[in-house]
């Protein structure tokens, strides 16, 4: 894969105007401090970013590449849980 030098896009002017990476900064901060509580905030998270996102490929690159790890370590948790 080819990586280019994309420059950041200008933060708009204006006053009620947000980017969408500080929208899902805001994500972020919410969901990710209840990663370790179980699989539901990992699911949550990821569908938070994808209707933010509004691009099913991105959203689904974005999920294996960042959330798969969280969402299977948490699931073996309450799989092993399960069995006592």
């Amino acid at each position: 894969m080819v990586k280019t030098n994309r420059r950041a896009r200008p933060r708009r002017v204006g006053r009620n105007s947000i980017t969408l990476g500080e929208v899902n900064r805001k994500i972020d901060d919410f969901f990710h401090p209840f990663f370790t509580k179980g699989p539901l905030p990992v699911v949550a998270d990821s569908l938070a970013h994808a209707l933010v996102e509004m691009d099913p490929l991105k959203s689904a690159e974005k999920f294996f590449q960042y959330n798969f790890g969280p969402l299977f370590r948490e699931t073996v948790k309450v799989a092993r849980k399960s069995r006592r």
